[in-house]
């Protein structure tokens, strides 16, 4: 069941209207905006109508009203309180006069002058949603897509909803794949559970749908028709029979080989290519997939997706046979090095990568993590050199840096055009991390795999891409991650500390230029937009400061902040 909230304001008085189905909507006056394929295109200025700002995912504004010599003067618009009971990953979109945040299967539209809630679209979960390592996930969301006049949001159960702008109304609601259910109560309790944004290129929506951690099912990517959810067509992260690197899983592990896309990736549209970074093979135990000894290819790597034909172009396996978790989904992003084009993702492992977006040749590996021991660095085939041992199953674990948690993670990198400099939300941890018996429940394999942090320190940091050079540092004691970064042409880049400090600090230098105290832990990016000619900075705060699952440890509930001049 979905249920829409409406405020509409009477002479003062607002009338909250719950509605069931499609009956009883109230229309507004004023003509809709739609979003076509020219403004899809565009760089962010007016508006923020991706969740990485742009196709290429370079989170890098156009505006310069808020620059390094007035950003100071930053004030708190408003703050709008959304509950919750679970992490903001959420980066909003805005369009025309509002902005959009998905939290707990829920979808805000909320006034960019006042701070008011326009309306509220609820989809409840069905009763038996549940399962193995679900609970660490329900209730996020990273992302929604924008394009003509709706809102496409991916509920945790694998619905896609097309919901109207202004309005709220669903124009339809998709089921596509089994949701993952409670052990007790199916004998097959392995399903999908989606939390990535989708992403709006002309005529399509392109929809990741990921199993991994919560029984392995494989990953893909729909591509579906706007007007109605259809499906235009599927591509499989896991090479399938016949495909360069099906080999690399043996038997039938490529079944339950995760590999599932879990961020929303980035799209040429010269090329047509669709680039996604993929979660970890699965289990996380090797055991079942050749011991580390295969390479398994789909899983740990970035994928490349011609969108007019939905054929993958070519596989790069980031980790072979990944034995650490180290999922490589971060955004791979798309910037120019000396006039041509390079897809860079910064990843888990502590390296950035460098590679050629047509053919998927590796370039180069630059470290960034001030601690890595599970490989020395990357060969010149763009292969891991002198990987440590793989732990025992049942014997001790070993001591790995970075954690599975990453020196990266789910938070988003910016790249700045005007200053050529890449900025990165990271953090310097590491793990005791062990194998143990892979269980079987319920057709749900569990990880075969423990581990214990080793807890460091979050950094926020920029990189020269051109020489892999450290440019600066803001580097904090408390261990997390800051949340997700903004470069601006004013030379300004925005950010959120594990430990609520909202930042704005100089590009080229890393000067912290104005802090405001949220009090709260950020892992959504912040966006920027112009309204009224006034430039904007918004950035949803809240939930679980570090690796924590529904419920656990919430600090404070999550906000909305709009901050200006």
């Amino acid at each position: 069941m979905n249920r829409i909230v409406r405020n509409l304001a009477f002479g003062g008085l607002t009338l909250l209207l719950c509605l069931l189905g499609t009956a009883g909507w109230a229309q507004d006056d004023e003509p809709s905006k739609p979003v076509t394929d020219v403004l899809l295109a565009a760089d962010p200025a007016e508006s923020w109508l991706h969740t990485n700002g742009n196709w290429a995912g370079q989170r890098y504004s156009t505006l310069s009203q808020l620059n390094a010599y007035n950003v100071k003067g930053l004030k708190v618009a408003w703050m709008f309180s959304t509950g919750g009971k679970t992490d903001a990953q959420n980066t909003p979109l805005y369009h025309d006069g509002l902005i959009y945040f998905a939290q707990d299967n829920q979808v805000f539209a909320i006034n960019a002058r006042s701070g008011k809630q326009v309306w509220l679209y609820t989809h409840e979960l069905p009763e038996d949603f549940g399962g193995y390592n679900v609970p660490f996930i329900t209730g996020k969301h990273r992302g929604v897509a924008l394009y003509g006049e709706h809102i496409y949001f991916l509920s945790n159960d694998t619905k896609l909803h097309a919901i109207h702008y202004k309005t709220g109304q669903p124009k339809f609601v998709k089921q596509y794949l089994k949701y993952p259910k409670k052990f007790e109560e199916a004998e097959d309790a392995n399903g999908y559970a989606t939390t990535v944004g989708s992403l709006a290129i002309p005529g399509k929506i392109l929809v990741p749908l990921n199993g991994t951690d919560w029984g392995g099912l494989p990953g893909f990517v729909y591509a579906v028709h706007p007007d109605n959810g259809e499906i235009l067509w599927q591509a499989n992260m896991i090479p399938g029979p016949g495909e360069p690197g099906a080999e690399t899983w043996p038997g039938d592990s490529r079944e339950y080989g995760g590999a599932g896309p879990w961020i929303t990736g980035s799209w040429d549209p010269e090329l047509k290519m669709y680039y996604t970074g993929t979660a970890n093979a699965y289990p996380w135990n090797p055991k079942t997939r050749g011991d580390g000894k295969y390479d398994n290819v789909g899983a740990a790597s970035v994928v490349a997706i011609n969108t007019d034909t939905g054929k993958v172009v070519w596989r790069y396996v980031v980790v072979p046979g990944d034995p650490w978790d180290y999922d490589t989904m971060s955004t791979p992003v798309i910037i120019k090095l000396d006039g041509e084009k390079v897809l860079v993702q910064p990843n888990k492992t502590g390296y950035v990568h460098y590679l050629d977006p047509k053919t998927g040749q590796f370039l180069r590996a630059v470290a960034f993590a001030d601690k890595i021991n599970w490989a020395k660095g990357y060969d010149v085939e763009g292969r891991p050199i002198d990987q440590i041992a793989l732990p025992k199953e049942g014997a001790d674990p070993v001591e790995v840096w970075p954690s599975l948690l990453g020196a990266v993670n789910m938070y988003p990198t910016s790249y700045s055009p005007k200053t050529g400099l890449i900025y990165l939300p990271a953090v310097n941890a590491g793990m005791e991390y062990g194998y143990e018996e892979i269980k079987t429940i319920s057709n749900v394999r569990h990880f075969g795999a423990y581990q214990e942090f080793i807890w460091g320190y979050e950094v926020n940091l920029a990189l020269n891409p051109q020489t892999g050079q450290e440019v600066w540092r803001d580097q904090k004691s408390k261990h997390g991650y800051a949340g997700g970064m903004l470069s601006t042409a004013g030379n300004v880049v925005f950010y959120t500390s594990a430990s609520g400090q909202f930042h704005a600090t100089n590009a080229a230098t890393g000067e912290i230029l104005y802090t405001f105290n949220l009090g709260t832990t950020a892992k959504a990016g912040p966006i920027t937009f112009m309204l009224d000619g006034k430039q904007y900075v918004v950035q949803a705060v809240g939930g679980v400061p570090g690796f924590g699952y529904e419920g656990h440890n919430l600090q404070h509930g999550n906000m909305v902040v709009a901050f200006t001049r």
